[in-house]
């Protein structure tokens, strides 16, 4: 009798430790210290690629998920230009309110389309009640591959300061 009781004892214990564990994975999970979009660095893909001085609109897509499962979403986009060797990336999102901005190649200039905010393909304000240029994002090349370290900043400022 003695004997099934410690048997039980051991089942008892071991099926509670593997509930524990079941519960533990998930919350380890959670709890870990998680790359933020605060400043997500990605691959934009080969240098030669890139058009010379023709902005390209690149997502920037970040893994999002849980205990179990992950996804890629969009956390925003840039403009690339490359010039020779010097790659240069800009947030699409106006400084101004946050608009999408878009490029208008007949007149060579970045253009909001809510409040008429302007920029140069450079990123330097033009023209419209945005406080400041386009911000623009880190870019390296690595072995002729172009990296991007994304971060966000506040809109409706005249500096930047990180999201």
């Amino acid at each position: 009798m003695a004997e099934r009781r410690s048997v039980l004892g051991v089942l008892i214990g071991a099926a509670t430790a593997g509930l524990a564990l079941v519960y533990a994975i998930p919350a380890a999970m959670y709890l870990r210290v998680r790359r933020t979009d605060a400043a997500l660095e990605t691959d934009l893909g080969p240098l030669e690629a890139l058009p010379e001085r023709k902005p390209v609109r690149v997502p920037v897509l970040a893994e999002r998920g849980d205990a179990w499962s992950r996804t890629r979403e969009a956390m925003g986009s840039v403009f690339v230009v490359r010039s020779g060797n010097d790659v240069r990336a800009l947030d699409s999102a106006c400084p101004h309110t946050g608009c999408s901005v878009d490029w208008d190649g007949q007149e060579g200039a970045f253009r909001c389309p809510c409040h008429r905010s302007t920029f140069s393909l450079d990123g330097a304000r033009t023209g419209g009640p945005a406080q400041r240029g386009l911000d623009a994002q880190d870019v390296t090349v690595k072995g002729g591959r172009v990296i991007l370290r994304y971060r966000r900043y506040r809109s409706g400022r005249a500096d930047r300061v990180p999201v």
